[in-house]
Formats: structure tokens, C-alpha cells, sequence
């Protein structure tokens, strides 16, 4: 409820202004700021002034409140020029919701218009003597409150009380009462606003999480038959004898004294394919147990994440609700990568890729550091990979052969489906003298053969931020 012409005039007549002085300005948001004043009979005491919310108010308070991180230019000239200022009257307007301050200072007479006004005819407004509007805390040229305009004066009008009371008020002074229940109505209001906005992050928070969680869980599943590769692999070295050149399957009785077959790659041998199976297997149970490792984490974030917010919500701060909603969004919130070239994740470790040697040579410049791994095509053209180093980790094998995927699906060596992979830390490579943009020579570094997984590379690219 906003304060009307006739508790505002009763505000005012309950302070005494007389030998009073600004002795500073502090500002707390773009729409109050605080008058720290001082007299002879009343001593040091404060005067908080709020306009253009549904909260504005001009009333002694007994609290300075937190003070803004930046001022705002307005604030800054009541600093430079009412800070000293007697105040040589201050009355509120007849019948309207306006005060208008009479100040002092060096012999200069300077007048203050607190418009407590709903909409936005709410304003500050200090002139000099003659009504030149010298600065307005809201500058507003279709109203003619601008500097170096002229103030066109609220006249006085009879209050209307009916319409209008002043409201009942149990505290000894009526600035009393409104400095605390328009506080807590004001507080009340910003609590609500704060919980929707932490009820939001939440949700957002945990949808994040349960997405990634059905993602572990997803590959979990697929993965879960992880050990036919191995059966497989154990039949074919067992019944070897059984198979038929160039064949593109085999029946074979399993060690249980089932029927089972098993498919081959007809252009490989026999141990080439036994090989390829327990390839197949071990890669296949690293990934189901890194997924069930990493879903049986989420779980718990999930968890301790709601018991998070469970608690905050239940506790009426103010001061903790700012806190939480200050602190970023994993990832969700994450901004944009506006680098060279590519960015994505994978099992927590970022992955830097260049598609041409433009972005190759800008990512090697400026977006890499000397434990950073380096990943090329040998003997063909192509994007470099980098795998950005985290402190005291290793990179693991999965994201190794993502990035190496990465770099075969980006080079020439993408039509063959499979090339050869120098790969090295950043620090190991040595630019080549007069050579093209870009170009490097790996020095200490590590070979790896690698066989493209379209599929690997598509969901790769799909986390691409």
C-alpha cells in the first residue's frame, strides 16, 4: 500500500529539520538512497528516501542499510553538491504526494523535489533557486525533467481524508510504523520474488542433472552385455579349427552346450577377429562401469541437491537467497564458447578442436597451455584436438579415442575410415621456420591407430557449446 498526501504529511510533521544538515548521501539501489543528517537537538540521525517502487516512502529510519556496489551518477552529484547543504525547510505539498527540501550551502540556495508520485511520475528533482532543473535522478524530456529545463511546480490542493486516511499505526510515530511494516512488506515481497527464483534454478539444476544421469544410464544399458564379446572372443580361440576362411559368421556350441554364432569380418583373419572382439569387450565394460560409476554419482548430486534446496527454501533469508541465486548454473548457464573452432565435454574433461589452420594456429596462440594433449592425422591434413589438462588427473582412455575421433572425422583421412594419430603435449611441439600457418612438429610424441566411430563422433558433436 503506498503512502497517500496525508500520511505523507504526517511523516513530515513529526520531523524536525531546523539546524539541520546533509552530512552524506549513501545509496542503495538505483531507486533509494539514505540522508545521513546532523542537529544540535537531535544529533546524527537518518532519513531513507525510496522512489518508483511499490515500497516508496520518505520516513526517519533507525538502520542504514547495505549500500550499492556502484553509484549511479545521480548519487553522485547529491554527493558533490547537497553533502554540507542546510536544510532550511523541508514541507510536504498540500494535498499531494510531493516534499520539497529548501537547501543551503555557500550562500547558494538549492531546492529538492521528492515526488513519491505512482507510475513513472516518480522522481527526484534538484533546481536552483529560480526552478532550473540542475540534475533529475530519473531525466525525463517528454516531461520537461531534464537538465537545464525549468520545474513545473505541483500545486496545492485540498487532501481528500475519505477517500484517503491515514492508515491505524500501533508504533510510537507514524515514521516509526512505516519504517518497519513497509520494510517487512518490502522484505516479504523480495523473499517471495527470491524462492521463485530459487524454485526456478532448482528445477533447472536437477533437469540437468536427471538428463545427464539418463544419459550414463542409457549407456549403462547398451553396454550391459558387454561379456558376449568376451564369450565370443573365448569360442573363436577355443574352435579357431571351425572356422572357414573369408566367412562372415560361424556356429559354434558355447562351453554351456548352447547354439551360438558368432559374426566375423570376412576380410580379417581369425585372430584379427578374436582380437577385435576382446578390443570390443574391454572397451564396452570400461564404458558400462564408468556409466554406472558416474550415474550412481549423479544420484547422489540429485539427492544432495534437493536436501539443498529443501533447506534454503525452509529458511526466510533474504541474505542466503541472494547468495545461491548469485552463483552460476553448471554448465546450463554456462556462456557460450566464442573461440576458434570447436568446444565440447567429455567425461569431464574440455575438448578444443580446429578445423582449419586458421583456427589450429589461434587455438595453439591463445587457448592452450604446455600439458595441454595435442592430436593430428599422420601424413594427412586435417584439424588439430586438444585435450585441455585438468590438475593431478590423467586424460582416460575414453577421452582419448573421443578426441582421436575427432581428429580423424576432421582431417583427409575421413573418406578411408581410419588413419594413424601422432599425439603429444603442447609443450613437445615446435613450430616449423618460415612454414605454413599453423604447422607444427610433434617432438616426444605417441602413436595411435584409429578406426572412425561415426556414431561416437555424432553424439560428440551434439554437445558442440
Amino acid at each position: 500500500m503506498t503512502l497517500n498526501s496525508s500520511e505523507i504529511a504526517l511523516l513530515m510533521s513529526e520531523l524536525s529539520f531546523e539546524d539541520t544538515f546533509i552530512q552524506d548521501v549513501t545509496e542503495h539501489d538505483i531507486h533509494s538512497f539514505t540522508l545521513s543528517l546532523f542537529s544540535r537537538k537531535e544529533k546524527a540521525w537518518l532519513l531513507y528516501i525510496e522512489v518508483g517502487t511499490p515500497f516508496m516512502r520518505i520516513c526517519r529510519t533507525d538502520r542504514m542499510r547495505k549500500k550499492s556496489a556502484k553509484m549511479q551518477r545521480f548519487t553522485q552529484y547529491l554527493k558533490a553538491n547537497i553533502t554540507g547543504s542546510r536544510i532550511i525547510t523541508a514541507e510536504a505539498v498540500r494535498g499531494e504526494r510531493e516534499v520539497c527540501f529548501t537547501l543551503s550551502h555557500r550562500d547558494e540556495v538549492k531546492k529538492m523535489y521528492v515526488r513519491l508520485f505512482s507510475g513513472p511520475s516518480a522522481n527526484i528533482i534538484i533546481t536552483d533557486q529560480d526552478g532550473m532543473i540542475l540534475e533529475a535522478m530519473m531525466r525525463r524530456p517528454g516531461r520537461g525533467e531534464e537538465k537545464g529545463g525549468l520545474i513545473t511546480p505541483t500545486a496545492e490542493k485540498e487532501p481528500d481524508t475519505v477517500r484517503f486516511p491515514i492508515r491505524p499505526y500501533t508504533a510510537p510515530t507514524f515514521n516509526e510504523e512505516i519504517d518497519r511494516n513497509i520494510t517487512l512488506e518490502k522484505r516479504d515481497s523480495t523473499l517471495s520474488m527470491l524462492k521463485k527464483q530459487a524454485e526456478e534454478k532448482r528445477d533447472e539444476e536437477l533437469s540437468h542433472l536427471r538428463a545427464q544421469l539418463r544419459e550414463e544410464r542409457r549407456k549403462a544399458a547398451d553396454e550391459s552385455s558387454y561379456e558376449t564379446y568376451r564369450q565370443c572372443a573365448d569360442l573363436l580361440s577355443a574352435f579357431s579349427y571351425q572356422v572357414p576362411k573369408g566367412a562372415a559368421e560361424v556356429k559354434l556350441t558355447s562351453f554351456e552346450g548352447d547354439e551360438v554364432i558368432v559374426h566375423l569380418d570376412p576380410a580379417q583373419s581369425v585372430s584379427a577377429n578374436i582380437n577385435a572382439y576382446y578390443q570390443k569387450y574391454k572397451r564396452a565394460e570400461r564404458i558400462w562401469l564408468n556409466a554406472k560409476e558416474s550415474a550412481a554419482k549423479l544420484e547422489e548430486k540429485i539427492r544432495e541437491t534437493e536436501e539443498h534446496y529443501n533447506a534454503l527454501l525452509s529458511q526466510e533469508s533474504v541474505v542466503l537467497l541472494e547468495k545461491e541465486l548469485s552463483k552460476a548454473l553448471p554448465q546450463a548457464n554456462a556462456k557460450e564458447y566464442t573461440g576458434p573452432g570447436l568446444r565440447l565435454e567429455s567425461h569431464g574433461f574440455e575438448i578444443l578442436v580446429g578445423r582449419n589452420s586458421r583456427e589450429n594456429d589461434e587455438l595453439l596462440r591463445r587457448y592452450t597451455r604446455g600439458n595441454d594433449l595435442w592430436l593430428h592425422t599422420r601424413d594427412y591434413a586435417g584439424g588439430y584436438v586438444f585435450i585441455k589438462a585438468k590438475k593431478d588427473k590423467s586424460v582416460p582412455l575414453e577421452v582419448l579415442l573421443d578426441a582421436a575421433n575427432l581428429a580423424v572425422h576432421y582431417s583427409k583421412a575421413k573418406a578411408g575410415g581410419k588413419a594413424s594419430l601422432f599425439y603429444t603435449h603442447v609443450k613437445y611441439l615446435r613450430r616449423v621456420k618460415d612454414g605454413r600457418q599453423g604447422l607444427v612438429i610433434p617432438t616426444s610424441e605417441k602413436n595411435l591407430d584409429i578406426t572412425l566411430d561415426a556414431e561416437r563422433v555424432k553424439s560428440l558433436l551434439s554437445k558442440v557449446r
